[in-house]
């Protein structure tokens, strides 16, 4: 190896020890996603500084749909708290006198964002990286609550084939997000990583196999669980089976 690949090997890995003990979150949240019905006076978040020793301010905001930041219809508190080594917060999500405006027949979607903020270096030309959690927030009005914890209405989301193009048709008051399909053996059907059909609309996408008549498709629940759901195809009309 020369001396120039010497140099660069070094380099690199300096560059890389630096950053290794601050590129992980210092901050966790114990969820991917928050619902806060119109029946709740506010909705939590816990969260949870993994490292043993060292504090983190955890700074807390609301987005909008269109990634705008906003302390109206709904609000976090604190926006910005300390959190030792090894010990727990909580951010609240409570609603204004603004939330009168949103839909009362679907949910409305909203970002919670937190990001962490590390203390200042004791040592010189260290490297610190300020990581940020986004997570889905999901305002749910009374005419929508599930009478069930346990119900799915991912079930209602219909299929249309139009040869390789797909058309997903979203008849819920609900925001679904569909991480992919997949045939009976298991191969993928799509190639995205998830996407969002917002409540009474329907989204296009592609499928590898335009013949399948019978597939699984991986959805999110409430708790950010990842389960499935069996559909057939009846001509190019694709509907869930009923669950066992």
């Amino acid at each position: 190896m020369s001396i120039r690949n010497i140099q660069r090997c070094g380099i690199a890995a300096f560059v890389f020890s630096m950053l290794s003990g601050y590129a992980h979150a210092g901050i966790a949240l114990d969820r991917t996603r928050l619902i806060i019905t119109e029946k709740d006076t506010s909705a939590s978040v816990n969260l949870t500084n993994t490292t043993p020793d060292v504090p983190f301010l955890a700074q807390s905001w609301v987005e909008d749909s269109s990634g705008k930041k906003i302390t109206s219809p709904l609000v976090i508190l604190p926006p910005l708290q300390r959190i030792d080594g090894g010990q727990k917060g909580i951010a609240r999500v409570t609603k204004t006198s603004g939330i009168a405006s949103l839909p009362s027949d679907r949910e409305s979607i909203f970002y919670l964002n937190v990001r962490e903020i590390p203390p200042k270096a004791d040592k010189p030309n260290v490297l610190q990286l300020a990581m940020q959690t986004r997570i889905k927030l999901f305002y749910r009005p009374l005419a929508v609550i599930p009478k069930s914890r346990s119900a799915v209405w991912q079930d209602q989301v219909v299929f249309e084939k139009r040869g390789s193009s797909v058309t997903a048709q979203n008849p819920t008051p609900y925001y679904i997000t569909i991480l992919g399909l997949t045939n009976m053996s298991g191969k993928k059907l799509t190639d995205f990583p998830g996407v969002m059909i917002a409540p009474k609309s329907s989204l296009d996408f592609r499928i590898s196999d335009s013949s399948v008549n019978e597939f699984k498709m991986m959805f999110v629940n409430d708790y950010g669980g990842h389960p499935e759901l069996t559909y057939r195809c009846s001509g190019n009309t694709c509907k869930a089976l009923p669950q066992a």
